[in-house]
């Protein structure tokens, strides 16, 4: 019976029960855990909440004390990070009570739905399609954010990206490209000045003769930046719908492009595809939209990415394949 276990012997239960589920996870877990086997063995406990009676000694109860060793792993300052790097949770994704709330939660679901959220720390090897197939479905998802003890990729609600760079992890996530590991340690801290960083900096995409832009694949990640050494961070992160459209978010409606003279700068309009039908300079669009690349393309070669040391422009357009995402699946 667990509840006469000693905490060694709950902690190695748990860590048997979770190899089960994924071994390279269990690995990780035993070399990160940041507070002592002894320790994690008493925390994964499962006495005391009323729904112990029922599930305590089953193998929903396995499943649990093993989402909550993850937990204890990668939900800490230890691991977690926030926008710029500062340590911990993001308090809007964060829980007072998480061991309560996935005891709750959790308890009463099937084995399955248990192993599901336990997966979520497992990077996946998709089709490169279902990225879109991500951007379509959740968009630039809900101002309503599930705690982490709750996140699984089949979350309703989705979270909010709302910048461009947070939406094309969140959808790396929800496909199955990306590891909660990484969301954790890398999509939380992620920012315009280390995106590529946690990313990857992609394979370059040269325009056709003519300017308009070649075939690029369903699912593919799309990076605009500036090509010069103050602009680089002005960039733009995208998924390819491959048809020469893009799904985005915070994005740009319109730019200048450059003429001869400033006077002669010409205004441009991105259009953006809406119930099948072109559109320009609607803010819903700028929130979450599908546009056409070409014209980002232009966009991002004109006023947008003008340097201040030589007053030029200039970007670079690159593919990122998710699959080469560095560290997807762990987060180291």
């Amino acid at each position: 019976m667990s509840d006469s276990w000693t905490p060694q012997e709950r902690y190695a239960d748990t860590k048997r029960y979770l190899e089960s589920v994924d071994a390279g996870l269990a690995g990780h877990v035993h070399n990160t855990l940041p507070i002592s086997t002894t320790a994690a063995g008493t925390a994964l406990s499962l006495a005391g909440n009323p729904r112990y009676a029922v599930f305590g000694n089953s193998t929903v109860g396995r499943a649990v004390r093993a989402l909550r060793l993850c937990h204890l792993t990668y939900l800490g300052s230890n691991w977690a990070r926030k926008t710029g790097g500062a340590l911990g949770v993001p308090a809007n994704l964060n829980s007072a009570d998480g061991a309560k709330m996935t005891m709750d939660f959790y308890l009463s679901k099937s084995e399955a739905v248990v192993r599901e959220a336990i997966m979520a720390y497992v990077a996946l090897a998709p089709g490169l399609a279902s990225v879109a197939d991500a951007a379509e479905l959740v968009g630039n998802g809900s101002p309503i954010n599930p705690p982490f003890e709750k996140m699984t990729r089949a979350q309703n609600p989705f979270p909010s990206g709302q910048v461009c760079f947070n939406c094309v992890y969140w959808w790396l996530f929800k496909s199955g490209f990306v590891s909660l590991r990484w969301i954790l340690k890398k999509g939380m801290a992620l920012g315009a000045e280390n995106a590529n960083t946690f990313l990857g900096n992609g394979t370059q995409i040269v325009l056709n003769h003519d300017g308009s832009v070649p075939a690029i694949p369903r699912g593919t990640v799309l990076n605009w930046r500036g090509s010069q050494q103050d602009t680089v961070d002005i960039c733009h992160w995208a998924v390819s719908l491959g048809d020469g459209y893009a799904a985005g978010a915070n994005n740009t409606l319109a730019g200048k492009i450059k003429g001869a003279t400033k006077a002669e700068d010409e205004d441009f309009d991105v259009r953006f595809r809406y119930q099948g039908a072109e559109r320009t300079l609607q803010h819903a669009d700028s929130q979450f939209g599908t546009f056409n690349i070409e014209d980002m393309c232009k966009v991002y070669s004109g006023v947008k990415t003008t340097s201040n040391a030589t007053q030029t422009s200039g970007y670079i357009l690159t593919a990122v394949d998710p699959m080469h995402i560095p560290n997807r699946n762990t987060g180291d």
